[in-house]
């Protein structure tokens, strides 16, 4: 049986940055850390700080800033390109994203802005304003939340089952699965009918 795991969004994202999918690939490097931090932080009991026991539901916002202070902090990368809030402003630029589709962050008075490049540009920092690349952005996550998974051994984990029709063994179970529920009702169905005649003679 075929799953989806944390490595096949990092796989779908790099395929897009690779592609010039900017956006797509911009979204799925925003995902991540909420993705990571759900596995990461899963037994409550050990991180009280990421759950909230009253309404039985992550707290999203700590869960996600405390992943990315956690693994992203040996990338001089994001460091030098966000500053020392990268883990506030990754979170408040996935919300943006996420729910507004746009992006208008400001940290300290100072505007953040996104550049359209691949993962060579590195952008540019002013006294008013910054200019980050989207390409070297995706890329620093990719790399960094690739190196998590493997050593929590995330790529392993099974917890979405997908049917990939170009894996037999699922084709075969997903065809068995239709026949089966199609033969019920077909048989549901002739059953009806012959109640039916019989009632008419």
């Amino acid at each position: 049986m075929s799953y989806f795991s944390v490595t096949d969004f990092i796989e779908s994202g790099e395929k897009s940055l690779k592609d010039k999918n900017y956006w797509s690939a911009l979204s799925v490097a925003l995902m991540l850390p909420s993705i990571c931090s759900r596995v990461e932080y899963a037994d409550h009991d050990k991180y009280p700080e990421c759950w909230n026991e009253k309404r039985k539901q992550w707290k999203d916002r700590q869960c996600y800033e405390k992943w990315c202070q956690n693994t992203f902090s040996n990338s001089l990368w994001l460091l030098d390109a966000l500053g020392p809030k990268y883990a506030e402003i990754l979170y408040k630029i996935r919300c943006d994203i996420v729910h507004a589709g746009a992006a208008q962050i400001y940290e300290n008075e100072q505007g953040i802005f996104l550049a359209i490049d691949d993962e060579n540009g590195g952008g540019a920092i002013f006294p008013d304003y910054r200019i980050i690349s989207i390409g070297s952005l995706c890329h620093e996550i990719f790399i960094q939340s690739k190196s998590w998974c493997e050593s929590r051994g995330a790529d392993k984990f099974k917890y979405t089952f997908v049917f990939d029709f170009q894996n037999n063994d699922d084709h075969l179970l997903y065809q068995r699965l239709f026949n089966e529920v199609r033969t019920d009702q077909l048989e549901k169905k002739f059953k009806e009918e012959l109640e039916e005649r019989k009632s008419l003679t």
